[in-house]
């Protein structure tokens, strides 16, 4: 059996302020367990096989990588299984078509897709494409038992848990879901010798910083808490399960003695729950004399990071954190359950600064049901944050993302009608041209005015509070450095409109 897993070039909008040219460890974790036991794997980095091109699309955006035609063309020749990373729904789109031109250039293959979308609205992501098998949640586990099962004698797409599949009828079916894997130490490593890694690691890209070559890494797997806008409880369930620091730094040796890895990037959902296992991390890098720099840029927990946690976070050579408070009125934090305190969160703000390490957080700003009130309680946090020390701020726009809580009230309102403008809504999040209000209390327009009020009260806080930072930002993009997130988002935009744009046309995009 031959399996090409596919993950496809992105799209993002032309006023985008976070394009994110990142490996797809996701990906490569499951390349990883199947090469492991065997199987004849090979991978599609759509995107990292062509970095340096981008393709005009619909609707204001660039499609970054392959086009959907470069990519079909690149499946090996019988390829029994194609499997497609659809890791977020503003991708869907573009995910679906992909599937329906490698139906038309493999029409016997089995064409399974995984991913948070597929796994929040598994009947729909069949029923619209022609996507055979949606793996749901963790995927390594369920992708090898579809595996093998298709190898074996009389193939039951019933028996495999954590898989919805088509019936006989062309209705999809949805099977119980397979339980979190209790050892991920267990979990084979990444096949990054199956990806064009070298590519990312030799222009500096990945999620975070760019601080050299950058390898990614997961320490953990899933989240304790509930937030409301927050899909991880049905893609990862509330089990956080962190790996042995041991085992997590083997594998990071291993990554500087074969690609010459110098900064880690960890995609965890939130790294640090547990200060103890922390502060056990950061003694054994200082024990074995190991010299790198690591970063938590897709946000973590603020409330085991004390004056002690954070001494040893920089001596461990951690540099950039980001905190995800989302919101500073206390009223609104109730009802998106997120369990922070937020005075605990400037506290955990100021050690970190003490320390030198360069902080961003989140916001987010336009929730179902919020005031101007409640938005100016949050610009009180907002400058409360650029006093404490935070070097970067983002305030995102609330998207209800498929397979939160909040996507369920919502859908429930009848409000959300799940088409290519809904998908293409979600894209707000990061590009503020494209603002759409989920309060009832705050119009569009209103809500894009807010967040470029918040966003200027914050630097011009920080930049009073501390002068030299606009100097520093602007001496380091000058000499092809980055030491905060704003410079690496300035860098991106430099980056992409180096590129050389092509016409996508009628090959799908």
């Amino acid at each position: 059996m031959k399996i090409c897993l596919i993950k496809p070039s992105i799209v993002v909008p032309a006023h985008n302020q976070t394009t994110m040219f990142t490996p797809p460890l996701g990906l490569a974790y499951v390349a990883g367990t199947l090469k492991h036991e065997g199987v004849d794997v090979s991978v599609i980095d759509a995107l990292g096989e062509s970095l340096d091109t981008r393709h005009e699309t619909r609707n204001d955006c660039y499609l970054y990588g392959l086009s959907p035609k470069e990519t079909v063309e690149r499946i090996p020749d019988g390829a029994d299984v194609i499997g497609i990373s659809v890791g977020f729904s503003f991708e869907w789109p573009f995910c679906r078509d992909l599937a329906g031109l490698v139906r038309r250039r493999f029409p016997k293959a089995v064409i399974m897709a995984g991913g948070e979308h597929v796994t929040a609205v598994p009947e729909r992501s069949l029923g619209e494409s022609a996507i055979d098998i949606g793996v749901l949640g963790e995927g390594e586990e369920t992708t090898l038992a579809v595996a093998r099962a298709l190898v074996s004698a009389g193939f039951d797409p019933a028996a495999i848990q954590g898989i919805a599949f088509k019936g006989r009828d062309g209705r999809a079916v949805v099977n119980e879901r397979r339980a979190r894997k209790r050892d991920i130490d267990d979990i084979p490593w990444p096949a990054w010798d199956l990806l064009p890694i070298e590519n990312y690691l030799e222009r500096g890209m990945g999620f975070g910083v760019n601080r050299g070559r950058s390898m990614p890494l997961m320490a953990s797997r899933g989240c304790p808490y509930r937030c409301t806008f927050c899909s991880n409880p049905l893609m990862w369930t509330t089990r956080w399960i962190a790996r042995d620091p041991d085992l997590l730094l083997d594998e990071m040796q291993h990554y500087q003695n074969v690609y010459g890895a110098e900064n880690f990037d960890f995609y965890d959902l939130t790294a640090i729950i547990k200060k103890s296992w922390i502060v056990d991390f950061c003694r054994k890098i200082e024990r074995r004399g190991m010299t790198f720099t690591w970063q938590l840029p897709s946000g973590t927990r603020s409330e085991a990071i004390d004056d002690e946690v954070a001494e040893w976070l920089h001596r461990s050579g951690c540099r950039n954190l980001s905190y995800s408070p989302e919101s500073g009125s206390p009223t609104v934090l109730d009802r998106i359950k997120k369990r922070i305190k937020t005075d605990a969160v400037i506290a955990s703000i100021a050690s970190s600064n003490r320390r030198d390490m360069y902080v961003k957080c989140n916001i987010i700003f336009g929730f179902p049901g919020e005031t101007l009130k409640e938005i100016f309680q949050s610009y009180w946090f907002i400058v409360r944050m650029a006093m404490a020390g935070a070097y970067d701020l983002a305030i995102w726009a609330f998207s209800p993302y498929p397979g939160s809580e909040l996507f369920e009230q919502i859908s429930k309102t009848g409000r959300l009608r799940l088409d290519d403008a809904y998908y293409d809504s979600l894209r707000s999040y990061s590009d503020t041209s494209r603002t759409v209000s989920y309060s009832e209390h705050i119009p569009d327009r209103m809500l894009k005015a807010l967040r470029w009020i918040g966003t200027a009260l914050f630097y011009g806080t920080s930049w009073l509070r501390r002068p030299t930072r606009p100097f520093k930002m602007v001496w380091n993009i000058l000499h092809g450095r980055q030491e905060s997130r704003s410079e690496m988002a300035l860098a991106n935009v430099i980056y992409c409109n180096k590129l050389k744009t092509f016409s996508a046309g009628a090959d799908g995009a």
